[in-house]
């Protein structure tokens, strides 16, 4: 009699891992917090914001109140754009709303120049005036570049020519900028007092934070383009694939340069610390990978002899 043994049973457990999309998810979710916190505690969503001046001291009395709204800072023409309106005080106040009693004259000095006049008669309604001051540029470490402007205001009765005692009220709509300004003593002259202000400004936390991850971006595609470019090299698998991806990766960055927020032109540490030695690594790869491949994929142009596969099937058994 014959005894046959059972095999042994066979278990298998399957491979317990912990499931990572919690913590990708967690992660996501703390990145959005961040933002959004930057974003609130920035004021980027708020259109227009006050602008503390420095030194300066309410006037009582009989006085003027000018009212100055920056609208933009042009880097490029080096300009601030600025409107302006005198709210009057006291005896200025005439007989309807908005109304002045006597004839005003400002004038703005900006660059050594008076760059503008405006005159309100008297018994007038009064507008806002757009003025134009002159920047220095100051963009040289952007994203932290603190642009700024010197000028200098005079307050004057057209009739007398008397000097108009004032207040500066700032307000700010050009975003990303933080503005901030500081008045000076006036300047007694013969025929007029000169009141400086300077006028600074510095870009926002959000604009910083966004800048910083354009340059992360440009260093961490130059890194991938060395990695896969060297890896293909050394592995002999360099496609036109590789040539394709290096023109297009050369001619995005300006692009990503250009589409930073608030960019000034070129010409910044930015540029020659980040953009400049990753455009010039991606262009010395993208013209020797050309090269190699135009080489290695003409050689058949350049032999002359071509070699014919043999005509003969091969025997079947």
């Amino acid at each position: 009699m014959t005894h046959t043994a059972d095999a042994p049973e066979t278990t298998t457990s399957a491979r317990v891992r912990r499931n990572p999309a919690p913590v990708i998810l967690a992660v996501a979710v703390g990145l959005l917090v961040v933002y959004y916190v930057v974003v609130l505690a920035t004021g980027a969503l708020r259109t227009t914001t006050a602008v503390p001046v420095g030194g300066q001291e309410e006037p009582s009395g009989d006085y003027m109140t000018l009212r100055m709204s920056v609208q933009d800072v042009d880097l490029t023409n080096r300009v601030v754009q600025a409107n302006v309106l005198p709210i009057p005080h006291g005896d200025y106040v005439g007989a309807k709303a908005g109304e002045i009693s006597r004839p005003l004259r400002i004038e703005v000095v900006s660059g050594g120049v008076t760059t503008s006049v405006v005159t309100f008669p008297g018994e007038s309604i009064v507008d806002p005036t757009s003025l134009s001051l002159t920047l220095e540029r100051g963009d040289t470490s952007y994203p932290f570049d603190q642009p700024f402007a010197n000028f200098q205001l005079s307050v004057q009765d057209d009739d007398s020519g008397d000097a108009v005692p004032f207040e500066v009220d700032m307000s700010n709509s050009a975003r990303p900028w933080v503005m901030e300004a500081q008045r000076g003593a006036a300047d007694e002259q013969a025929d007029r007092a000169l009141v400086p202000l300077q006028l600074d400004g510095h870009r926002d936390a959000l604009s910083i934070v966004i800048v910083s991850f354009y340059v992360l971006a440009i260093l961490f595609t130059t890194l991938m383009a060395v990695v896969t470019i060297g890896s293909a090299i050394l592995r002999h698998s360099l496609e036109f694939a590789n040539v394709i991806w290096l023109s297009a990766t050369l001619l995005s960055f300006p692009a990503l340069r250009s589409a930073m927020p608030g960019a000034p032109p070129i010409g910044t540490t930015l540029d020659f610390v980040f953009l400049f030695p990753c455009l010039a690594l991606i262009a010395v790869m993208f013209v020797w990978t050309g090269a190699h491949l135009l080489w290695r994929e003409s050689a058949v142009l350049r032999s002359r002899s071509l070699e014919d596969p043999d005509p003969t099937p091969p025997a079947t058994s």
